[in-house]
């Protein structure tokens, strides 16, 4: 196998567009990742009292529900569940978006969870048919899959915060994380300008109302926040003066994923699929992950999260490259593929000709404000 060049802290190919190594031979997710965490074991206590403030004044409100919880029946948001329910005693309605292929380790999950606390429960999901349909087109125009998906789960929110006036979206989110949300060439947000451009003038449009609108507006909490933040002032202020409208867990409290995972079996009956815990509340979850290797066939499916868990120091460099090599050189058939292209009508040829081009997407973007690219550049 040709020598591939990689960050020399985590396994990131220094050939992806987005990834620039420095003089040391350290790529700007390390240490952008510093610059953001690195001083986490020492903020880590203050951060989960700062929580603890969001959550009492959630409940001084007195709503009907405390929060809404996102829940897909994966670890993350079975354990923002498990946070909110079991350790902070709050009220919640969880919802949960059904893109046609959740997985039965999914639905097992979500209603195990359910069992174990006290929340109530909303599935959602788009016509099935439609769902098909904008696979195919996202496929087609943009080279992704996930899109609609995407904005599906961004849409569900919407409805009952409005129909309930519930305060807070608590997810099992945070930037510590979220591996993929830095690589315009490969991350799938969901974001409503490039769903509203891709589908504009189309068939697509015509089938799928309720994904074209209801984006949350930033309100001036964000722009107070951002502002603070940049100052340097947001820890000791935003919690005592503001509340966010959305909370990952994960920028206030630990992701020790070993602790989650024995805390979520244990107090949540949750069961991983397999030997994996990774995102296996869809069916089709392996087939982004192919997707990206199309386009860059130098990473594989775990290059990103574990580039993310050694950041972590929850894997070591050694151990993490040996798990690369190791699936670059015994590729495994992609788990639902053949039957997802059989539904869309697409063959495998036509599919790898339509994914490949990593920059079709890139059209459909809008530019970024200037002034968010100089708070993501110099945000704590």
């Amino acid at each position: 196998m040709e020598e591939i060049l990689r960050c020399s802290r985590c396994i990131l190919p220094a050939s992806l567009p987005s990834v620039k190594l420095d003089e040391r031979g350290v790529c700007n997710y390390c240490n952008n990742f510093d610059r953001s965490f690195g001083d986490w074991d020492i903020k880590k206590e203050f951060k989960k009292k700062q929580f603890e403030q969001i959550v009492e004044k959630i409940k001084k409100l007195n709503s009907e529900y405390d929060c809404l919880v996102p829940l897909s029946g994966g670890k993350d948001s079975t354990y923002a569940l498990y946070v909110c329910d079991k350790i902070y005693n709050l009220k919640c309605l969880c919802i949960t978006f059904d893109n046609g292929f959740l997985s039965d380790y999914a639905r097992l999950n979500i209603k195990n969870a359910l069992n174990a606390t006290k929340a109530d429960h909303i599935y959602y999901a788009i016509n099935p048919k439609t769902m098909l349909e904008l696979y195919k087109h996202f496929i087609m125009s943009c080279g992704h899959v996930c899109i609609p998906c995407m904005r599906g789960i961004g849409l569900v929110s919407y409805f009952p915060l409005k129909a309930f006036n519930i305060p807070i979206v608590i997810t099992g989110n945070g930037r510590r994380i979220s591996y993929l949300s830095g690589f315009p060439e490969l991350f799938q947000s969901g974001e409503l300008t490039v769903f509203q451009n891709a589908c504009k003038g189309t068939e697509a449009e015509k089938s799928c109302s309720p994904l074209l609108g209801h984006e949350a507006k930033a309100g001036y909490k964000s722009y107070i926040s951002a502002a603070l933040n940049l100052m340097g002032i947001k820890d000791k202020f935003v919690p005592a003066h503001i509340t966010p409208g959305y909370v990952g867990i994960y920028d206030y409290l630990d992701s020790n994923y070993t602790e989650i995972l024995e805390t979520i079996q244990r107090e949540m009956g949750w069961k991983k699929a397999g030997e994996t815990f990774e995102h296996t509340d869809c069916f089709l979850h392996e087939i982004p992950f192919y997707i990206h290797a199309i386009k860059f066939p130098e990473v594989t499916g775990s290059t990103f999260y574990h580039s993310n868990l050694i950041r972590l120091g929850q894997m070591t460099r050694e151990k993490a490259l040996e798990l690369e090599l190791e699936k670059a050189e015994n590729p495994e058939a992609v788990q639902g593929l053949d039957m997802f292209l059989q539904q869309i009508g697409m063959s495998k040829e036509e599919f790898i000709a339509q994914v490949s081009d990593w920059t079709k997407i890139k059209k459909y973007r809008k530019e970024e404000p200037f002034h968010w690219k100089i708070y993501r550049k110099l945000r704590k």
